[in-house]
């Protein structure tokens, strides 16, 4: 019988099907070696972790070894980019290259599915969120009825923050489930179904984080149990899994479930109580407590802080929270009396009981917001959250790793974690993972494996760090960096990125390209159209500049000559500046560790190799990337970031830099 380790060896060898049927596929040593790690990890259902650098061919190396071994896969990734690429292109290839087809779904959380319950109840009482919503409610319905999957995203004309969108979509809240005259034909029903059939999912990590955390608390699946988990731009696991392992409180669910009431109540049971009275004090209690923070408490929209350090807190809010409980009770008590008479008043019903507990449990901590707390076992942080219309609270934990380890338990599934930016170097040269695997609760003595990108970077790119610059925190640092990086730009004749670690950073950065270029480039900035639409502009014409924030520096693709320079204002480092970031410091000072090498340096060694690594994408593009933090010269862990970058020849010499990209040929 022929082994999976054999299967493997067959389909990636130069003569192999891959290489027969799909044009411009090359073999890659790293590539071979990456898929029988991932086939041994699923023939002993355990847990790897591998880092390929960009150009490995990663999807063909964890997809195809599930492939051959009929598994049934689970693929959770960071970015829509790489679902759609999967779902669109790879894995159709694959299938078409080993004569085999698969069954394979995407699923998505259910607010990106219409609801036609909802829209029905919307369309029958004509109750709009805006005076012009009648046109694209009339494009929602219509589309509902011809689509086949219901997903919101395939309309085109309606912006993602329209009101409408809350009003026929669901919530796990407002969804009747198989109460619902719709349930056997509900798209999400239906994707969830595919999903459970399927031979391939794929999800992205917010849904897989959410149902990992549901799996903890044993209340549901969302995802179904498959043999292989494949976590993709697995770095970003970390940071987003806090957010699902956190308890909070939000002042729009407040707001959100008293216009359910509101609603419901009118259409339900018009003749019972005042609605609109009732629900109104809902409101007004929000309104109350989202003021009193602003003006009592002088918490500023957009600000965090932690609630120990918020002056006066407990007694600002101990009445507003009182008032917001006793208004919540009294609805809980009319909607008790109207249970059993219409199943959309029994869920607001069941919510309101959760509510009620909810605030409960944050009175009490908010009247006491200094006493140590945990979530799952980790110590956490208690903080807030404010925007212009809402207020967060919440209790974070401190670490990911015990949540993330308990939920994943004594898992059956075989697990792939991968990336092109997981470990750092420790100035041997020698990857270090510790930092993803500590993260993540994983053990140490989990499979690691690194296995280089097969571009020759050496010839393709320069690293360059001007010479004279001042320091990153001088007042004239980013006219500096301009003028350095202005003949450069000259040269490329745009085709270029400005990553910047700040949005004040980027500001004034676009503000000076857009004096010294005038009519002859091309300017995108970022929050001036959206993600997509910049790009897009970019590609469209040969002498664009982009001047972007963190949202640019992951998830983009531009192969070709359309970038030929990266420039990167400063190493971007994650300052200790947010309450959980304040609070995860003192806590590993507390354990005798150094917040700086064992939590703020490898975080920004990632968020750096993810920012270099915009400009090289195939074996044809050339650049060069700028430099303008001059720490990497200056500080001793300077040597662990060179180590940790792809292997491009560095230099401060302009000349030699110029002479590359007049000439990749013949520079040196």
């Amino acid at each position: 019988m022929t082994t999976l380790t054999q299967k493997i060896q067959e389909a990636f060898a130069p003569e192999g099907p891959l290489a027969s049927k799909i044009p411009g596929f090359r073999f890659r040593e790293g590539q071979l070696a990456f898929a029988q790690a991932v086939g041994d990890t699923i023939s002993e259902r355990s847990t790897v972790v591998v880092e390929a650098g960009t150009g490995t061919g990663k999807t063909f190396a964890y997809l195809i070894p599930a492939l051959l071994a009929h598994s049934q896969v689970l693929v959770s990734t960071a970015s829509k980019t790489l679902q759609d690429q999967l779902f669109d292109k790879d894995i159709q290839i694959m299938m078409q290259a080993l004569d085999r087809h698969v069954d394979v779904a995407v699923l998505k959380g259910r607010s990106n599915y219409i609801c036609k319950q909802r829209l029905d109840m919307l369309v029958d009482r004509g109750e709009l969120p805006e005076r012009d919503s009648k046109a694209r409610l009339d494009a929602i319905r219509i589309f509902s009825l011809r689509s086949n999957t219901g997903d919101k995203s395939e309309i085109e004309g309606i912006r993602e923050q329209d009101p409408l969108w809350p009003l026929v979509t669901s919530t796990k809240d407002n969804c009747t489930g198989t109460r619902c005259p719709h349930y056997e034909d509900c798209f999400l029903t239906q994707a969830r179904r595919r999903a459970q059939d399927a031979d391939i999912v794929i999800v992205n990590h917010h849904l897989f984080l959410a149902d990992l955390s549901l799996k903890d608390d044993s209340l549901g699946e969302i995802l179904p149990q498959t043999d292989v988990v494949i976590l993709d731009e697995a770095h970003k696991l970390p940071d987003i899994g806090l957010d699902y392992f956190s308890e909070t409180l939000s002042l729009r669910t407040f707001r959100d479930f008293a216009e359910e009431v509101r609603r419901n109540g009118i259409a339900f049971a018009r003749e019972s109580v005042d609605w609109e009275k009732v629900t109104k004090a809902i409101q007004d209690d929000v309104l109350s407590i989202h003021d009193t923070l602003r003006l009592r408490c002088y918490v500023t929209d957009g600000e965090q802080k932690e609630l120990a350090q918020i002056e006066g807190l407990s007694d600002a809010l101990k009445d507003p929270f009182a008032n917001l409980l006793t208004h919540l009770q009294s609805v809980q008590g009319i909607l008790e009396q109207l249970f059993g008479s219409k199943e959309e008043l029994d869920l607001l019903f069941e919510q309101s009981l959760e509510l009620i507990a909810d605030v409960r449990v944050w009175m009490t901590m908010v009247a006491d917001p200094a006493n140590v707390r945990d979530v799952g076992g980790v110590p956490s942080v208690l903080w807030l959250r404010m925007t212009e219309q809402n207020a967060i609270f919440s209790n974070t934990p401190l670490s990911l790793a015990e949540s993330f380890a308990k939920a994943r338990g004594n898992s059956p599934s075989a697990w792939i974690f991968t990336s092109a930016t997981i470990s750092t170097r420790d100035g041997t040269g020698t990857s270090d993972f510790r930092f993803f695997l500590d993260e993540l609760g994983l053990p140490h003595e989990t499979p690691t494996y690194t296995w280089e990108s097969p571009f020759d970077y050496e010839y393709q790119s320069r690293f360059y760090l001007p010479k004279g610059l001042p320091g990153v925190f001088d007042e004239n640092f980013p006219e500096s960096l301009v003028e350095a990086t202005w003949p450069l730009l000259q040269k490329t004749r745009g085709k270029a990125f400005f990553l910047c670690t700040s949005f004040r950073m980027m500001e004034r950065i676009a503000e000076l390209l857009r004096h010294k270029m005038g009519a002859s480039y091309t300017l995108c900035v970022q929050g001036e159209s959206p993600k997509s639409e910049l790009l897009e502009r970019f590609k469209s014409v040969d002498n664009a500049v982009l001047v972007g924030s963190m949202s640019f520096w992951e998830g983009v693709d531009m192969k070709g000559d359309a970038l030929q320079l990266v420039v990167i204002d400063k190493l971007p480092f994650a300052q200790f500046d947010t309450p959980l970031s304040r609070a995860r410091k003192d806590w590993l000072t507390q354990q005798g560790k150094n917040p700086f090498m064992e939590y703020q340096l490898p975080e920004m060694i990632t968020t750096l190799r993810q920012g270099v690594g915009r400009l090289i994408r195939s074996e044809n593009d050339f650049g060069v990337v700028v430099m303008g933090d001059n720490r990497l010269l200056q500080k001793r862990y300077g040597r662990m970031v060179w180590d940790s970058l792809p292997p491009m020849i560095r230099t401060q010499d302009f000349a030699r830099v110029y002479s590359f990209l007049d000439d990749p040929e013949t520079a040196i």
